[in-house]
């Protein structure tokens, strides 16, 4: 099988995924072994009809128009192709004791992906079945941070990340916040790790389709056969 993976990043996912494994990335970094070749996901380099499957793992949430890029997917699946999506929403995330310091730290990583859609999971089933796949299939699967191990890690990362000198400048450039309030959402993550009731819980929603087995019975322009 010919397979597409859709914003692979460094290749940790696609060098898995069989010897005709080709990665796809804005970013591209050179992973030994397995072709990596630079695009946008809107607008795909490849030929109608190229794989026989694509993957693309975290990859929607940061894309500011999830329909145009399945779409592509579409265009290049070959007739029966399967495609695999995964992704968030940041709705089903779970976190006790709520502190309104940690829900403005939530929206100032939401305000970060620049259009990207961090709901975009219960999307998923929608955006295949518009884009012409058959037989949608959604799951989700849950998990949980609920050991003093798992919740000091949790907010240890958080916290490093809301008191990172690059993101403290980063966001203070957008005007999203400032020195002194990610300091104080950092110092809420830490107090928030170090209570013993302290839990969180997160969902991650995966689709499963196919394209259509049978031609339309048309080419599109270029001579490329249009599968419906």
């Amino acid at each position: 099988m010919r397979v597409l993976d859709l914003g692979c990043g460094p290749g940790s996912i696609t060098v898995g995924l069989g010897p005709r494994a080709i990665g796809l990335d804005r970013h591209p970094v050179t992973v030994p072994g397995l072709p990596v070749v630079a695009g946008d996901g809107a607008r795909l380099p490849f030929r109608d009809g190229s794989f026989d499957a694509v993957y693309a793992n975290a990859v929607l949430q940061h894309v500011p128009d999830a329909a145009a890029v399945v779409s592509e997917v579409r265009r290049v699946a070959g007739p029966g192709a399967v495609v695999g999506l995964g992704d968030v929403d940041w709705d089903a995330r779970l976190l006790h004791p709520a502190d309104p310091l940690l829900e403005r730290g939530q929206r100032i990583q939401e305000a970060l992906r620049d259009g990207g859609d961090v709901r975009v999971g219960r999307r998923l089933r929608g955006l295949l079945a518009g884009a012409g796949f058959e037989g949608v299939e959604v799951a989700v699967t849950g998990s949980a941070v609920g050991t003093a191990e798992a919740v000091a890690a949790t907010a240890r990362f958080e916290g490093d990340w809301f008191e990172a000198p690059e993101v403290v400048e980063h966001v203070t450039a957008l005007r999203l916040s400032d020195p002194a309030e990610m300091a104080a959402v950092a110092a809420a993550w830490r107090r928030w790790g170090a209570d013993p009731a302290a839990c969180s819980a997160t969902c991650w929603f995966t689709a499963l389709a196919r394209a259509p087995r049978r031609p339309t019975g048309g080419l599109r322009a270029g001579g490329h056969w249009r599968w419906a």
